[in-house]
């Protein structure tokens, strides 16, 4: 049976149009760009039907990819917002999570805690402002592989006292025959505020800085 494709195609396109709003616009377009195509074709080197429907094909692949993406994209938003709200119980409550910022007002600076995968011959600590200067550059010496903490007085390599604010460090270890310590970095604080921002869960802390829900490690109550 031989079926018009002209006539067939532009039956699609009216049933299209006459969808619900939630049709895609792209599908339609795309629909009346091949019904163009074909009522305008040259008689005698018609489209080839096969490739036709290997574009229709590839179309509707990429159609339902794109609801399946709208899906997930709104499953993720909706997860979020969740997750938020699981977070909220956060408030008031004491995290330790992985970190590496400090934060200065007045006299008052943060600390950060670190780990050494192993015992350490040389160990620098390099402390850089929001634009990623460097403000101070702390030898520490040689130490034992484990927990520890810094402490920064909130001094920049002159012995001033720096602007308050958010600072970052960085630590750089290494062993008696000159090989890089692992060194992964920890902050803590008192959560007083839960946002979502660029799709993470982020908690507030009471000096200022953020940590993202998902690199919390422990979580205590200070009133226990």
């Amino acid at each position: 049976m031989t079926v018009d494709t002209v006539s067939y195609l532009n039956s699609i396109a009216s049933s299209s149009s006459s969808s619900t709003a939630s049709s895609s616009m792209g599908k339609d377009d795309f629909l009346q760009i091949l019904v163009a195509q074909l009522e305008s074709q040259d008689p005698f080197n018609t489209v080839d039907e096969s490739e036709m429907i290997s574009q229709l094909t590839q179309f509707s692949s990429l159609e339902q990819l794109t609801n399946m993406n709208d899906t997930l994209t709104s499953m993720v938003q909706m997860l979020n917002v969740q997750s938020a709200m699981g977070a909220v119980d956060y408030i008031g409550k004491s995290v330790m999570a992985s970190g590496y910022t400090l934060s200065k007002s007045g006299s008052s600076v943060s600390d950060v805690s670190y780990t050494l995968d192993s015992d350490v011959s040389a160990l620098t600590a390099k402390i850089y402002d929001a634009d990623g200067t460097l403000v101070r550059s702390v030898d520490m010496g040689a130490q034992s592989a484990g927990d520890h903490t810094f402490e920064w007085d909130g001094l920049d390599a002159d012995g001033a006292s720096v602007e308050d604010g958010q600072y970052s460090i960085a630590f750089a270890a290494t062993d008696s025959s000159g090989n890089e310590v692992g060194v992964s970095t920890m902050i803590s604080g008192t959560v007083t505020g839960v946002s979502v921002e660029s799709g993470a869960v982020m908690l507030t802390l009471a000096d200022g800085r953020q940590v993202a829900l998902s690199d919390v490690h422990s979580v205590t109550n200070p009133d226990a």
